[in-house]
């Protein structure tokens, strides 16, 4: 019965060092160190629009949808939010109806976080929303790598599920303000403790390296075209 042990592990062993050399982990936590290096943890989206001075009328922002005014409404919400939070101040100026509305434009403090599509890591034609990033990861450790065949991406491949643990850095005072915490948008709360946080990435090869599809959290930047 024993000899029967020592042949299942001397056949097992080489297989169990064939999967782990696999997965490595070391090699894994520095590509994450290395794609995140200098990247926004997190964007807080505000809305489609041309960049700032913005002058919140309410007119809808898709000329092809006329009566879409629920995204405009949200848009000058979380406008107010922000200014109240020290990013954006105003001014009252005359709309196309001869009415008058806020007129919005960034802060020093609000420079300091605004971000375009293309500066916040986005890839595409003609997009023109804005949102406000901060906080940098420190990335811990990486605790599971899990492979597994999808169609997702339209064509057989291999989607590579990395969660990792990580410091949040970086988070300014503003983050908290309860005008900020108080928009349904978002929903995350950032005042208790950065430390140790989990989350996790969605990757496929493209060309050998790492291609980062989507974040597990909807408020980070997602980084089409963005290789890791």
């Amino acid at each position: 019965m024993m000899k029967l042990f020592n042949i299942k592990m001397i056949l097992i062993l080489p297989l169990l060092l064939l999967l782990t050399s696999c997965q490595d982990y070391s090699s894994m936590k520095q590509r994450l160190v290395n794609g995140y290096n200098g990247l926004d943890a997190y964007c807080l989206y505000v809305g489609r629009m041309e960049g700032f001075p913005y002058l919140a009328q309410p007119l809808d922002l898709f000329p092809e949808e006329s009566k879409n005014i629920s995204h405009t409404a949200r848009v000058n919400a979380r406008l107010s939010a922000f200014e109240q939070a020290g990013l954006l101040t105003s001014v009252q100026a005359k709309g196309r109806d001869g009415k008058l509305y806020p007129l919005y434009s960034l802060t020093e403090e609000g420079k300091r976080y605004y971000k375009s599509p293309k500066t916040a890591g986005f890839k595409g034609e003609n997009l023109k929303d804005a949102q406000f990033c901060f906080g940098r990861r420190e990335i811990l450790e990486v605790i599971d790598i899990t492979d597994r065949e999808t169609d997702f991406y339209g064509g057989r491949t291999t989607e590579t599920t990395v969660k990792f643990t990580y410091n949040l850095n970086n988070v300014p005072s503003w983050v908290n303000h309860p005008a900020i915490k108080a928009l349904d948008a978002y929903n995350v709360d950032f005042s208790g403790d950065n430390k140790n946080r989990k989350s996790r990435v969605y990757l496929t090869k493209k060309g050998g390296t790492y291609y980062n599809y989507s974040t597990s959290t909807t408020i980070e930047t997602v980084r089409l075209g963005y290789y890791l």
